[in-house]
């Protein structure tokens, strides 16, 4: 993906890692299907945020100079902006990876809990052959 910011690059990294074993019937293409989309639609990147205002009618296009009235804002500030925005998006999507090892981690616990039975009491389980050994060698004596 060239042209996408380090940040963006390293958490479609980890959401393909992650995917792998995403519960879902197309598994990996899924999860690289959805995160394609959401890091290539438009709303979810902070470039809507202009970097230099619009000149309207007669005035010189490097100019800030909109209806008469000169806004000065450094592409500095804006720059910062977007950054901060950035960065506020990528935690979103480091939460949403978080959930999708959740979901994986819940899909894993019910598979093995329908594998090995959910009626298992090891504490139990143990009583009873502590018990039965107890008669076994008071059976001996």
């Amino acid at each position: 993906m060239p042209g996408v910011h380090p940040l963006v690059r390293d958490l479609y990294k980890r959401a393909i890692l992650v995917g792998r074993d995403y519960p879902h019937p197309e598994g990996i293409e899924y999860v690289r299907r959805k995160w394609k989309e959401a890091i290539r639609n438009p709303e979810n990147y902070p470039g809507f945020v202009a970097s230099v205002p619009v000149a309207v009618e007669g005035s010189s296009s490097s100019s800030n100079n909109i209806r008469g009235v000169t806004i000065s804002i450094p592409d500095e500030e804006i720059m910062k902006e977007n950054e901060r925005i950035l960065r506020k998006a990528v935690g979103k999507g480091r939460y949403v990876i978080r959930e999708m090892e959740g979901t994986i981690q819940l899909k894993k616990y019910r598979t093995m809990r329908r594998r090995y039975g959910e009626g298992v009491d090891t504490i139990g389980e143990t009583s009873r052959i502590a018990k039965s050994i107890g008669d076994i060698m008071l059976s001996s004596k």
